[in-house]
């Protein structure tokens, strides 16, 4: 399933099975009181949309493991996003729902709902902003104290024990770690915990580097063209991309990588062969080549990482790595890079930003993306060349 299924379930189904559970809770709650928190044992936070997301959690995942150093944490999440969850130190077991059809989808509910109904956890944090879905399974797997935020215009019913008002005027760092105030929990550390790869990552890539004739010393530059189908409206334009490419690989020293997932393999390949000749010389494209402990190698290896507001971004700020990035649906105030060493491009257009958690991250230009095409490439390479990022 893709994500304009899985929206279109949540609203229509979610909305029914929220009415129900929300009804069936009030009753409950006149004759069932609720148990005072004792020691927390167990642990369950669940951020099932956006690999950048969940990296953008790891503040408040450090936060708790501080306050709770004997607990066990389990994370929950979509089962494209697992294996890199696996790669957090900061989590002790990672759970999913597979998303291939409605069918996987609703067994792991049930097989997998059940399982975690029976660890009786003490805590139950749901990371997502906008879906019903999310609010229904930390319900339905109980815990003693159930975190999820408060949005007027996104009806849920009454399913969570502490409701946390939703700001979308403070960055996400900061919105996910809201959730630990009712616990006593300040957040003053808000850098990202990068993911840890075997050390077998490193000498894969270094493999693959060399049969593709990449130096030793050369500077690796990482391009990432894409933007995940949860809003494709995220991506410059290959056009603009193309100009910057051509301005970096040309730079003595360097070499341009690009990147993306086997699904976006034929997104990037459209690029890369609308390069000239000569230029490819200095380009090599690793789309849908690399495995997830290979790419974030490659990111630890990079002196540059040049993408679109999308995971990589995220991936590449944890890891110390300068950034490139550019914004035009969503704001930077909620989602841009944390930490120094990162430029930022946002054309800031009057319909800019138009994703939010009231619309379901639904860009209403449906395509025509105004506020991506409007940032300059030429502008990009002036500005970065007088920064000294170039």
């Amino acid at each position: 399933m893709n994500t304009s299924q899985m929206r279109r379930i949540d609203f229509f189904l979610g909305g029914a099975l929220c009415f129900l559970l929300d009804l069936y809770e009030r009753v409950r709650r006149v004759f069932v009181h609720p148990h005072p928190l004792g020691p927390v044992r167990k642990i369950l936070v669940t951020k099932y949309m956006g690999m950048g997301s969940i990296l953008l959690a790891t503040p408040t995942l450090r936060a708790l493991r501080q306050a709770y150093p004997e607990s066990r944490l389990v994370f929950l999440t979509f089962q494209g996003n697992a294996r890199f969850a696996e790669r957090l130190p900061l989590i002790d077991e990672v759970r999913y729902f597979r998303t291939s059809s409605f069918v996987a989808l609703g067994s792991d509910l049930w097989t997998t709902l059940r399982e975690l109904r029976r660890e009786r956890f003490d805590l139950v944090l749901d990371l997502e902003f906008f879906a019903r879905f999310s609010t229904i399974v930390s319900y339905l797997i109980g815990g003693t104290m159930r975190f999820g935020y408060y949005l007027p215009k996104l009806w849920r019913g009454d399913l969570l024990t502490h409701q946390i008002h939703f700001n979308p005027y403070r960055h996400v760092t900061e919105v996910f770690a809201a959730q630990l105030a009712p616990l006593g929990i300040t957040v003053s550390d808000f850098s990202l915990t990068p993911p840890q790869t075997p050390p077998g990552a490193a000498e894969s890539l270094v493999v693959l580097l060399r049969a593709q004739g990449v130096l030793e010393g050369e500077r690796l530059v990482v391009m990432n063209v894409n933007a995940s189908d949860l809003s494709m409206e995220r991506r410059w334009p290959h056009g603009h991309f193309r100009a910057l490419l051509q301005a970096v690989a040309t730079l003595p020293g360097r070499r341009l990588i690009l990147v993306g997932s086997p699904g976006e393999a034929a997104y990037v390949g459209e690029l890369y062969n609308n390069l000239n000749s000569e230029l490819k010389e200095r380009v090599l494209n690793l789309a849908g080549r690399l495995s997830l402990d290979e790419f974030v190698a490659l990111l630890r290896r990079a002196k540059l990482c040049i993408t679109n507001d999308s995971g990589p971004l995220h991936m590449a700020a944890a890891l110390g790595v300068p950034t490139v990035s550019f914004f035009g649906p969503e704001t930077p105030d909620l989602y841009g890079p944390v930490g120094e060493g990162h430029e930022v491009f946002y054309a800031g257009l009057y319909c800019s930003p138009c994703l939010n958690v009231y619309n379901a991250k639904r860009a209403m230009c449906g395509g025509d993306n105004r506020c991506m095409q409007a940032i300059d490439a030429e502008a990009v390479i002036d500005q970065l060349t007088q920064k000294g990022l170039m």
